[in-house]
């Protein structure tokens, strides 16, 4: 496995942030296709087998370790996937570093598809392409499919930006610190960055992307149902 960020060498400006910086991490790890995996994902592993043998064929020290639970939560041994109501437990991203909890309740574009359509399954192909305020633009989708290789070395490279700026900087309230914060990650997304080769938005979405297409494949000729 890809060497991880300790949040205890990084500035972040609450514990929200903190708890999304791992979540995030994890995310983009089981998307990554490992050669132990015989070059499939951990997330394409986990389904065919049924069972986390894969979480420490890549990561044995992850044994009588907390952290091997939340990668059980991340990850799926259903045949059943890609259920919408999945998609408010995922963390958004780099992108999203400095949001809170999302809800469904708080899913403004989605009530307003519901109240066009009686099928359930078309509310669900309208809402999952549309570019949510809630995700930083990114479609419900994309939000579900996570990141992978690039995003965490995005993810990464942010951090220790931010960190790096915010050296010597007081706040006085938490408020300001994550405003500060949110002012930076919006300039740095759009920013040309040499790790991908082009804006870091523009490389989280395409990536995704691809993730997105991977998984739907995936999923069709397993014969794993799903809802996208």
């Amino acid at each position: 496995m890809q060497n991880s960020i300790n949040a205890n060498n990084v500035w972040l400006p609450n514990e929200i942030s903190v708890v999304k910086l791992f979540l995030v991490q994890i995310e983009c790890s089981i998307n990554e296709q490992y050669q132990v995996l015989g070059g499939k994902t951990l997330y394409e592993y986990t389904l065919l087998n049924k069972d986390y043998t894969g979480i420490l064929k890549i990561a044995p020290e992850l044994k009588n370790s907390p952290i091997l639970e939340e990668y059980k939560k991340a990850l799926s041994i259903n045949k059943i996937d890609f259920l919408y109501q999945s998609v408010y437990k995922k963390s958004g991203g780099v992108l999203n570093l400095f949001y809170g909890e999302m809800k469904e309740s708080m899913d403004l574009q989605l009530k307003k598809i519901i109240s066009k359509h009686k099928n359930n399954n078309d509310t669900i192909t309208e809402w999952k392409d549309l570019k949510s305020d809630m995700w930083s633009s990114l479609s419900p989708k994309l939000v579900w499919a996570g990141g992978g290789k690039m995003e965490k070395e995005l993810l990464f490279d942010f951090c220790n930006k931010l960190t790096i700026s915010m050296n010597g900087q007081k706040f006085y309230t938490q408020g300001s610190a994550i405003i500060k914060s949110l002012e930076y990650l919006r300039a740095w997304q759009l920013a040309y960055n040499d790790i991908c080769k082009d804006s870091p938005l523009n490389a989280i979405i395409k990536e995704r992307q691809m993730i997105y297409n991977r998984k739907i494949k995936f999923l069709k000729e397993n014969n794993i149902q799903h809802d996208f």
